[in-house]
Formats: C-alpha cells, sequence, structure tokens
C-alpha cells in the first residue's frame, strides 16, 4: 500500500519556518554544539564546618566565578574525601556518618574548591564516676561530678582563647577575673568539710568567645563550636541535676560570677529586681513575689515569711553575714538601693527552679574582687566560709546536705 503525502500550503509553510528556527537554535540541533562556561575559581560555604552525632546534615553552597571575577552560572560536581565519615548529595548536602575529618569539595569546569568538615561524636556516657572530669570538644567545658546535693558553675572565668572561635562582636566580653579558681576553691573547701564534692561544670573559654550566661544566639553568635561547647555547658548543668534531683528529691544550684561595682559585696541573685528588693518586707511574703524567683522551691515549702528567706538571719545573706562576708540582700543590707546590683542570669533562671516541677533552687554569686578575689590567699578564705553558709543554708531550708547511706550505696 502506498502511503500519501500531503504537501504543505504555503501560507502554513511560511508561517511555521520562524518557530523551526528557533528550536533548532535553543536545542542545539544540528552540528551546533551547546559550550560550558569557563570558570576560573569555585567558592564553598561555609569554608569550616562541623557536624555533631551520626546523621546530622548540612547544605554547603558554591559560587562560581569566571575569568572576569564575576559569577558565571556552570554545572558543580560534588565530592568528599572520605565517604566513611561524611556523603555528599548531589546539591551539596552533606552528612554525617562517623567521627573524624574530611574534605568537602565542588568541582565545576576544571576548578574546584574544599571545605573542611568535622564530624564530633559524643561519648555516650551511661554512668558518671564521682571526682573525674569529663571534657567536651577540644577541652573547652569539663564536668566533675560529685555526691552532694549542690551544683557549681564557672561560666565566666575561662582562659582558653582558640583561633577557630572568633571573637564575640556583641555583648560583655570581659572576663569574670579568677572565678574559675574560685569555683575550683569552693569545690575542695566544700570537700574538706564534708567529705563529698559538689557536681561542678566550668567553661574553659575566654568569655570573648562563649558567654554561657546567654541564651544561645547572643552566647555563641553563630559559631558553631562555641554552640556545641554552649550546649555541652548547659547539658552538663541539666545532668548535674537530674542526679540530684534523683538522689536527693531537691538540692541547690550555684552560679558563679564577679562583679566590678564600687561596693565591695556579694550580690545574691534571685531574679528579683533591685526595685522589687527595696520593698518591704510584706511585699515580698506575697506569693507573686515567690514564683517569680530562682528559690521557688524553698518559697513554697518554707514555714518562714520568704522576706526571712531573702534578708533575714537564716538566709543566705545572713549566713555569710555571720561569716563577716557582706552581701545584699542580707539583715544588713535588704535591698541594694541605688546601687548597681545583679539579679541573677541566664544559668540562674533557667537552672534554678522557677519553673513548676523544678526542685533546684539557684542563686546567682556575684563576687566583688578586692579583698575577695584578688589573692589566692583570700580566695581560699572566703571558698572555707562559703562552704560553711552553703551547708548551713541548705540543713535550714532544705533538711539535708552529706548524701545518707544509701545514696552512697547506689553510686
Amino acid at each position: 500500500m502506498t502511503k500519501r503525502l500531503f504537501p504543505v500550503p504555503p501560507l502554513l509553510r511560511r508561517a511555521l519556518a520562524p518557530a523551526a528556527a528557533l528550536c533548532l537554535a535553543l536545542a542545539g540541533c544540528g552540528d551546533q554544539t551547546g559550550v560550558e562556561p569557563q570558570v576560573s575559581r569555585v567558592l564553598v560555604s561555609p569554608a569550616r564546618a562541623l557536624l555533631v552525632g551520626v546523621g546530622d546534615g548540612m547544605s554547603f553552597s558554591v559560587t562560581t566565578l569566571g575569568p572576569d571575577g564575576e559569577p558565571v552560572d556552570a554545572q558543580v560536581t560534588w565530592s568528599t574525601g572520605d565517604p566513611a565519615i561524611a556523603t555528599v548529595s548531589t546539591r551539596g548536602f552533606v552528612t554525617s556518618v562517623a567521627a573524624g575529618v574530611t574534605g568537602v569539595t565542588a568541582t565545576a569546569g576544571g576548578a574546584s574548591a574544599t571545605a573542611e568538615l568535622e564530624v564530633y561524636v559524643r561519648e555516650r556516657i551511661t554512668r558518671y564516676t564521682p571526682g573525674a572530669s569529663y571534657f567536651g570538644r577540644n577541652g573547652y567545658v569539663e564536668y566533675i561530678p560529685g555526691t552532694l546535693p549542690v551544683v557549681l558553675a564557672a561560666t565566666h572565668g575561662g582562659l582558653l582563647d582558640p583561633a577557630e572561635i572568633p571573637d564575640r562582636s556583641y555583648g560583655v566580653s570581659l572576663n569574670d577575673t579568677n572565678t574559675l579558681d574560685l569555683t575550683m576553691k569552693m569545690r575542695q573547701a566544700l570537700i574538706d568539710l564534708t567529705g563529698h564534692a559538689p557536681h561542678t561544670i566550668v567553661s574553659h573559654l575566654r568569655r570573648r568567645k562563649l558567654d554561657a550566661n546567654r541564651e544561645i544566639v547572643e552566647a555563641a553568635q553563630g559559631n558553631p563550636y562555641a554552640e556545641l561547647a554552649w550546649e555541652e555547658f548547659h547539658d552538663w548543668i541539666v545532668t548535674a541535676r537530674s542526679i540530684v534531683a534523683a538522689d536527693f528529691e531537691g538540692g541547690m544550684f550555684f552560679d558563679i560570677h564577679g562583679h566590678a561595682h564600687d561596693i565591695a559585696r556579694i550580690e545574691l541573685g534571685y531574679l528579683l529586681s533591685a526595685d522589687e528588693l527595696n520593698r518591704t518586707d510584706a511585699a515580698l511574703d506575697a506569693l507573686a513575689v515567690v514564683r517569680r524567683t530562682s528559690i521557688r522551691e524553698i518559697g513554697r515549702t518554707t514555714l518562714l515569711p520568704f522576706s526571712e528567706v531573702l534578708r533575714g538571719a537564716v538566709s543566705f545573706g545572713g549566713l555569710l553575714l555571720a561569716e563577716e562576708v557582706p552581701s545584699v540582700p542580707s539583715p544588713r543590707a535588704p535591698g541594694p538601693g541605688d546601687a548597681p546590683y545583679w539579679r541573677g542570669g541566664y544559668c540562674t533562671r533557667i537552672h534554678g527552679s522557677l519553673a513548676d516541677g523544678e526542685v533546684i533552687s539557684g542563686i546567682q554569686l556575684e563576687h566583688h574582687y578586692p579583698g575577695l578575689r584578688d589573692t589566692n590567699e583570700n580566695r581560699q578564705i572566703y571558698a572555707e566560709k562559703v562552704a560553711r553558709v552553703i551547708r548551713r543554708y541548705m540543713l535550714e531550708h532544705l533538711g539535708f546536705f552529706e548524701p545518707a547511706a544509701d545514696v552512697d550505696a547506689r553510686r
């Protein structure tokens, strides 16, 4: 059977001709060949990155530049130096596989660039040994478990100054001089007094690198290494508080700081403002005030007026006064008056008993420098005094301190 061919009318043929020519141009028909743009340089961002744990992931971006330094649109291929550490998709999404350091490489038009990727996998600890030191990545954070119902935290006394963490660009960056050593002396003084140690968590980073007494955005300012240190610091406080709550059903958290105010006295932060502390005892006894403090759990269970817990003879300030250590609030200084005063910061708010169900109360201790933090001898004298105060305060308001025999037996 013969096929019949129907000719295209001339008018229709003329109408289709431009469309056919456009199709050939776009499709590279015939012997025309598409030309890949010339790439002289490839930029990968970020240049260094950190993934935490197996299965963590992040996207890398790439910029391809032509000979004139202007961006060009080029096909990019991705690879990792060691797929056993991390893998990468065709779109630059990297997934961690195991701990280690490898490169993430983007290649285009014969040019390439490689970013450094570290995969950090935290050690899984199911049981902590009291007195042993546990360190986070690069030793930036240290946790020493204890057996007392006390958690000490040193936030701003570290001395490490790593280049991988840039200086923070906003917020307070000055260290609290000698507060890390002061915290360790307090720990040892409690051991000497009772034979048992508190839980102790310290940041070894300078404050210009990390401010762990701020929420993570201001604290680390987007640096992944500082963010991990922040997380380790607070995770270990949570761990310590959980151990204390399980062993004692209550306890105390002390955040150790230093201030540079003119009056040489310890400023005790309960999350109450100077204006609130300047009010009458009757005003401070209100339940609404108790609920706004970091010692809410003590205020909930005490038989004393809350003003007595804050600044009476058996308050923390009152017991410091008995050791001849001036503080505010206390019987001698019920409120700050017009003087500057630190009310307590992020750590006290998050790790005290402000929230419902929290049984670990918290106090921020802001220490003056002259006569207390200035010399090794003065730090030692104060550490011994505050160890006695902590013990008396907790026996007064919680009814316990040294571990009972059944607590020791569980360890």
